[in-house]
Formats: structure tokens, C-alpha cells, sequence
């Protein structure tokens, strides 16, 4: 029999709890011992699949829970407004979670408790996660970085927007169907048509504008790989536009 802990002095979080989430969730079962407080779980080991569903579990908290708290210590060090870092740290999490595999970490978990009967969280974190630490760097510098490049071409589209608004329609209807391969299809009440390859933005937009139509009908076919595009037709036709699903 091995007893095995886990705990954290840094991270305000119920580590019990989570262990026990994370053992139900793999259909694993351990009995944890009484120990004070919210910060520390512990168990007694007594065979190698009991040791193993302790490592899976010690495994997932680190790279989805704790992961958390790491990700949002980067996202609150970065030199943006608290409402951009309110948009960044969701998106960022959802990027995070394909960070590192549980069964490369169950692995050194093991190693490390061959020599170690406690594990620190934030001391593992800091010292035998390096690489995965770096990659959540990463993904919130990218994340942030997607996050202002739409924000700026949204603000754009608003400005387009104003001078649309001041057009005079010289079409009355135009159709763009959204095709689940990124393609798309406009037509128009003269019967012209025009297909795109790759229904980017800028295209759909620009040719949109051209025609000045007073009424744009989107049938979205995509099964929602055009939200942005949504967005942007929204923003720059504001009352225009009507979507079917």
C-alpha cells in the first residue's frame, strides 16, 4: 500500500473535489483520507490500477483545472483593458484544452511519486511542466492577438456601415447561400450570380456594397463555420439582412 498526496499552498482551489470530479468522470474509484483543509487530497494506494486512476486524475487537474488558474495569472499580466482580458481568458481556455495529453503526464505523475509521496501543484507546474506552460503562453498571446484583430476589422465594418446606410439601394434582392465547404453563392432578382470558393469576408462584403441591395436574404448552410461572416453582414447591413438555418 502507498499513500499518495496532492495539494497546493498557491491556488485557491478544492482539490478534493476536483479529484473526485475527475475520478468519476474516468469511472474510477478511490476512498481519499481526511486531511485538513480544502487544498490537499490524499489516498491510499493498493494495487497498480488504484495507482493509476490516481495518476489520470492528478493528470486532469493539472492540464484542465489548474490550467485554469495558470491562464488567467497570464491573461491578467497582459497590457489590455479588463473588458478585452473578460473576452481573452474564455477563448484562451477553450485553445488550452488540446495543450498536452493526459497520458504523457499520468506518466511522469507516476515517475515523480516513485521518489515523492506528495505532489505541489504549483511547484510541479512551475518546474516539470515547462513545456506545456510555454505552450499556454502561446496560446494566449495568439488568442489576444486574434481578439484585437477582429475587434479592429468589426470597428471597420461599423464604418462601412455608415456609408451604406447612405446609399441608395440599387438592387431590391440579393441571396447569399452559405455552403458547409466554405463556398458560397449570391444571386440577385435579375438572376446574376456569382460563386466564391472561399467565402471570405472581404469578398462577400466588397461585392455586397457594390451592389447596394435593399434587402440581403442569408441562407446559412454551414452549420456554424460562418459565424464571423454572420457578423460582419450584420454589423455592415445592420437591418438589411435576414438569416434562415
Amino acid at each position: 500500500m502507498a499513500v499518495r498526496t496532492v495539494g497546493t499552498y498557491e491556488y485557491d482551489a478544492d482539490i478534493p473535489r476536483l479529484i473526485r470530479r475527475r475520478l468519476k468522470k474516468s469511472g474510477g474509484f478511490l476512498t481519499l483520507r481526511e486531511v485538513e483543509g480544502r487544498h490537499t487530497a490524499s489516498a491510499n494506494l493498493e494495487n497498480e490500477q488504484e495507482t493509476d486512476w490516481w495518476c489520470t486524475a492528478v493528470a486532469e487537474v493539472l492540464l484542465y483545472d489548474i490550467a485554469h488558474f495558470e491562464l488567467a495569472r497570464l491573461v491578467n499580466d497582459l497590457p489590455i483593458s479588463l473588458e478585452q482580458k473578460k473576452l481573452v481568458l474564455p477563448e484562451a481556455i477553450k485553445s488550452a484544452r488540446s495543450v498536452g495529453t493526459v497520458q504523457t503526464l499520468k506518466r511522469e505523475i507516476a515517475a515523480h511519486y516513485e521518489g515523492n509521496e506528495n505532489l505541489v501543484l504549483e511547484g510541479y507546474v512551475r518546474f516539470r511542466m515547462k513545456d506545456v506552460q510555454k505552450a499556454w503562453e502561446l496560446t494566449v498571446i495568439r488568442t489576444t492577438e486574434e481578439l484585437l484583430i477582429k475587434n479592429e476589422y468589426l470597428e471597420l465594418m461599423s464604418v462601412l456601415s455608415a456609408f451604406v446606410q447612405l446609399q441608395p439601394p440599387r438592387v431590391k434582392d440579393v441571396s447569399v447561400i452559405l455552403n458547409p465547404d466554405g463556398s458560397c453563392t449570391l444571386t440577385d432578382d435579375m438572376n446574376s450570380r456569382v460563386d466564391y470558393d472561399k467565402c471570405t469576408g472581404d469578398g462577400v462584403v466588397s461585392i455586397l456594397v457594390g451592389l447596394a441591395p435593399e434587402r440581403i436574404t442569408v441562407y446559412d448552410l454551414s452549420g456554424g463555420k460562418s459565424t464571423m461572416l454572420a457578423e460582419i453582414l450584420i454589423r455592415v447591413f445592420e437591418d438589411r439582412v435576414r438569416f434562415f438555418k
